[in-house]
């Protein structure tokens, strides 16, 4: 029986954190500072808009399916759309009022920014004048608590501000209406090119809406100025390795080129419509924070739903989209995310999602399920609307607070035994993100600094000693990182490996 043992078939680490705990987690982490911190000062800022036409058969995100709302001119499809506008009203309205307390802590000081992600979700089925307001909250009002950071005129250099679209919900005049409010980067959710396998995931649009919505950004931006990241998944059922190899040579063929490319293998969540169907495909097993998750066994052959692909053919999928994308001049830079190179071979990376991946990493989040990192503290929203509604509006009716909970710098009362737990928890955090990277771990950071020293960097080189020797982990002076794509492959393995050493050793 084989097992699916991937790290790198997480999505995105913003989703991964928003699961940490439920419906609010507050978690303590070290400040110290550190010698791997980006050179860019500033924090990132993630919006979540949790609205979809509906839910994807893999999805167990923090979303609200809300149908297609204003397609047709019935009775029931125009209450149905006063409805939704009524309740986008209402999330609004707690968006609004998060971003009010962000500014009575920060006390009239501008907090300054490196990037903005409005993900969900589907951003694109939000009204534009939702999507202004905000907009204008965040950044243009008397009160706005933010500032962004960089040179305007100069891409490697000017803040990001992503927003995430799918193809099919969105025309031409919602785009010039989005440049217009200073989105600057389109992440398109483009999941696959081939329509059966669109239809089996759950998906509304179809191939060519993709090339419609390329098409318009590249109209609207300018061929020279477009940039638009895709994601595409692969280990979905009935995919197969032809189709899989097809897929990646037409996301490089799409004119002008996605600037970055993220390839995500497909995790098959429990109480999902995808945990339902495979449910005797799946073997339950706990990751390394204790959170049971599927794992893939030998495939079975189904009459009512297409196969899952088989654990050895996901691998390859992930070993030729590393090979075949690096040749197309991308730059594997992180386990699931590949950027173009420029004429001068500069890649085009996700300044927002580095920022989770850097030591010290920081950034503000604003809305249903989102999770911010803020002077060590990483605290998780509620993820039921009405539970995050009610939540913001508690808040704004707490006047004994001086500052909001996500920026809580911990009591002076903590015990020994949590800080220590708290500090260990945070090391945990940077192996985690950093050898997910091209970049991997600064050992000389753990060494010298005061709360680690040489003690844990002897259990994380215990704990990689024998992937060093198979030729999974790279060591160079003070820095181990993983291969590509092998290491990166068994990244699950080399890191459980390595908190279990630190476990052992370091009590």
């Amino acid at each position: 029986m084989r097992v699916t043992s991937f790290y790198w078939i997480t999505p995105p680490l913003q989703t991964i954190l928003k699961k940490r705990g439920s419906p609010i987690t507050v978690h303590q982490q070290s400040n110290s500072d550190h010698n791997e911190r980006s050179c860019n000062e500033g924090f990132g800022l993630y919006v979540h808009i949790p609205y979809c036409r509906r839910r994807c058969n893999y999805c167990d995100f923090a979303i609200v399916p809300i149908g297609d709302n204003g397609s047709g001119g019935d009775d029931e499809e125009n209450t149905r759309t006063i409805g939704f506008h009524k309740m986008d009203e209402e999330y609004k309205k707690a968006i609004l009022n998060e971003i009010n307390l962000i500014g009575k802590s920060s006390h009239g000081n501008k907090i300054p920014l490196r990037s903005i992600y409005f993900g969900g979700g589907t951003p694109s089925l939000a009204p534009l004048s939702t999507l202004r307001d905000i907009m204008h909250a965040l950044l243009h009002s008397e009160s706005a608590p933010f500032q962004l950071i960089g040179i305007a005129d100069d891409e490697n250099e000017r803040a990001e501000i992503t927003i995430e679209m799918d193809p099919g919900t969105f025309d031409k005049q919602f785009l010039i209406s989005i440049k217009d409010f200073g989105f600057n980067r389109i992440s398109l959710g483009v999941q696959s090119f081939d329509d059966n396998i669109l239809s089996t995931m759950g998906r509304v649009h179809r191939s060519a809406d993709i090339y419609n919505s390329v098409n318009m950004i590249a109209e609207v931006f300018g061929e020279d100025e477009t940039n638009y990241s895709i994601d595409l998944i692969s280990g979905v059922p009935g995919l197969t390795l032809a189709g899989w190899t097809e897929a990646l040579h037409k996301a490089v063929s799409l004119r002008p080129k996605p600037k970055h490319i993220s390839v995500y293998d497909l995790q098959v969540e429990a109480g999902t419509t995808f945990g339902k169907w495979y449910a005797d495909e799946m073997e339950e097993r706990e990751d390394d924070k204790g959170a049971t998750q599927l794992s893939r066994m030998s495939p079975t052959t189904s009459s009512l739903h297409p196969s899952l692909p088989s654990a050895d053919d996901c691998a390859f999928m992930y070993r030729y989209a590393s090979g075949y994308l690096r040749a197309c001049n991308y730059e594997h830079y992180e386990i699931s995310s590949y950027a173009l190179r420029d004429q001068n071979r500069r890649p085009h990376r996700s300044k927002h999602n580095q920022i989770y991946w850097e030591i010290g990493g920081k950034w503000y989040a604003i809305g249903l399920g989102a999770t911010s990192n803020v002077n060590g503290t990483r605290y998780s929203r509620p993820r039921a609307l009405s539970e995050y509604v009610y939540w913001t509006k508690e808040l704004k009716e707490d006047n004994n607070s001086n500052d909001p909970p996500w920026i809580s710098k911990g009591s002076e009362q903590d015990s020994d035994q949590t800080a220590a737990a708290n500090k260990d928890d945070a090391l945990l955090d940077i192996i985690l993100t950093r050898l997910r990277t091209k970049d991997g771990l600064d050992l000389d950071w753990i060494a010298n600094n005061e709360e680690y020293g040489e003690s844990y960097v002897e259990a994380i080189m215990k704990g990689v000693e024998f992937f060093v020797d198979t030729e999974l982990v790279t060591v160079s002076p003070g820095r181990i990182k993983l291969t590509d794509p092998d290491g990166f492959l068994f990244s699950n393995n080399i890191i459980s490996n390595i908190f279990a050493e630190l476990d052992d050793d370091t009590d």
